[in-house]
């Protein structure tokens, strides 16, 4: 990292979004000039358009075509990949961790600038956290377009008509811009694939359900615009692969089923959250005024209530709009603030007046499949849909890809993909040993009996009961497990298949460990080996968690 004069004031931002990259572009003079220095703080060093994520989940886009170097975007500033850690507002000093072993850094600051975003809330049902695809973080949504695929391929080769419809059923949770555009791109893209490639599916058999918790899609669109709403409904409406349900919630998701606050279960193996964010931990510890929302309330000016050096912008901060209320989280109001940050830090330092955020907005697009959008342009009394929308919402995507080279790159692949047709690439690497979290509501099979072993599991909520089939199909409970047991261990260790099936009797969070982590730790010591470790099974009926 470059140093600097200590008279030059050091602007510090946490968050490498468009805040950020709008600070940047703001300071560039000042920057050139020697007359600040200028730090962004992000755990990746990459900043990640997410307007292009439905198309880079279906393949209409490569999976790095959204993607800008950070260290090219916020030059002449300096740039550290790290994960912020600690923020004293009293001392001016941040700290910071690498991500290789958690070695601190500690950075001064004369101007800090929060534009964090925001995080997914994991406890807004059961089961989101161990189950469901989240479309946050760039990791999260190149799995998703690999799980996509992925389905695909296994209903391919899939006798079991049950399963393969699981296989092929998309819950889409969430109907504002996100959920709609996910769920149109997958009604275009999972059928148009099918049909070409996999020849033992039914693109009958392909369903996409759109939980919506609000009684309208594009709630908050269609509170300005109803004929938004409408229009998607519609078109949706007339889509045979999609079904939406409103004004119901997800109450919890496992792995095989997804179950609705109405009491439908829907037997899945692909949940996709499309709503519900909270503020990272790091900015929720700190002492400034909130909204509802958690977000961090600033002046007109997107300087914090009651700091004089410290500036907030994007998805945790409530910047306050002239009419009323607050801009919503979407990039071109991030971009609009965070220039805006960038002109009032030099009007400080120049000890000129600062000036009120005064954007209205440009207006509004979504698009939804097909070639099928919808746009409003502020100030233009036009109702765009259709195939018009989509080329306007594809300009406004344009417009907001921050260089130059990416633009390019963008145009590149939409040209391609109209010739060529989608890459359907799994991509996925080669599965970790790995210990994970698993959740079940209750009568859910967590193992089968007769399936294959391939993990073992630990208890730590709720409780389970092991049932063996007799020879006349009915049911005989053997056991009863709660919190602090296991089981598994016999097919895992043994290599055999399961002897019993073991049920969720409440809603159940277990460590799932694989076999061969498994195998590792049972390796290890002597003490997990005998607790992980098959022994001889009781006599019949005894009960035992490990005749399964």
């Amino acid at each position: 990292m470059r140093t600097a004069s200590p008279s030059v004031p050091h602007v510090l931002c946490l968050g490498g979004g468009y805040v950020a990259i709008n600070l940047a572009r703001a300071l560039r003079s000042r920057l050139r000039a020697g007359r600040v220095r200028l730090t962004v703080v992000s755990n990746e060093n990459f900043q990640c358009f997410h307007g292009l994520v439905p198309e880079m989940l279906t393949g209409t886009l490569q999976p790095t075509d959204m993607l800008s170097p950070a260290r090219r975007l916020f030059a002449p500033g300096d740039f550290i990949n790290a994960e912020v850690q600690s923020i004293d507002l009293d001392r001016h000093r941040v700290t910071v961790a690498r991500q290789l072993d958690g070695r601190p850094l500690e950075l001064a600051y004369d101007h800090l600038v929060l534009a964090l975003g925001s995080t997914e809330h994991l406890g807004r049902f059961p089961g989101l956290a161990e189950h469901a695809l989240r479309l946050k973080s760039y990791a999260a949504c190149f799995a998703a377009r690999n799980q996509f695929v992925e389905m695909l391929e296994l209903a391919d080769m899939e006798p079991d008509p049950v399963e393969r419809r699981r296989l092929l059923t998309f819950v889409v949770v969430g109907g504002s811009f996100a959920g709609c555009e996910v769920a149109g791109e997958l009604s275009e893209f999972l059928p148009l694939v099918a049909r070409a490639h996999f020849p033992n599916i039914e693109v009958r058999e392909i369903r996409i359900v759109l939980v919506a918790s609000t009684p309208t899609l594009l709630p908050e669109l269609g509170s300005r615009e109803p004929w938004t709403s409408r229009y998607v409904e519609s078109a949706f409406a007339r889509d045979p692969m999609i079904e939406v349900r409103l004004q119901t919630k997800l109450a919890s998701a496992s792995s095989e089923e997804a179950i609705l606050s109405d009491g439908t279960r829907i037997p899945t193996r692909t949940v996709v959250a499309c709503a519900g964010m909270s503020a990272v931990p790091v900015i929720a510890g700190l002492a400034v005024p909130r909204d509802a929302h958690q977000r961090i309330m600033t002046d007109r000016f997107a300087r914090v209530d009651g700091r004089t050096n410290v500036w907030a912008g994007g998805d945790c901060a409530a910047v306050p709009l002239a009419d009323g209320g607050t801009a919503p989280g979407l990039a071109i109001w991030a971009m609009t603030v965070g220039r805006l940050i960038g002109q009032n830090i030099g009007r400080t330092l120049d000890q000129a007046e600062l000036a009120p955020y005064r954007f209205t907005g440009l207006g509004d697009a979504c698009a939804i499949g097909h070639r099928r959008a919808i746009a409003k342009l502020n100030g233009v009394p036009i109702r765009l849909t259709g195939t018009a929308a989509w080329l306007v919402w594809r300009a406004f995507m344009l417009l907001y890809v921050p260089l130059w080279e990416k633009k390019c790159r963008v145009l590149y692949s939409w040209l391609m993909t109209a010739i060529v047709g989608r890459d359907f690439l799994n991509l996925r690497a080669d599965a970790p040993m790995n210990v994970t979290r698993v959740f079940f509501d209750a009568g859910q099979d967590i193992v089968r009996e007769g399936d294959v072993g391939t993990s073992l599991f630990l208890i730590q909520e709720g409780e389970v009961e092991v049932i063996k089939r007799g020879e006349d199909g009915t049911e005989t409970r053997v056991a009863t497990l709660g919190p602090g047991q296991q089981f598994g261990e016999v097919a895992v260790f043994q290599r055999v298949r399961r002897t019993a099936t073991v049920r969720a009797t409440s809603r159940v969070r277990l460590v799932q460990i694989r076999r061969e982590a498994a195998t590792l730790i049972a390796g290890a010591s002597e003490a997990l080996h005998a607790s992980l470790s098959p022994r001889t099974p009781p006599a019949p009926g005894m009960g035992s968690p490990r005749t399964e």
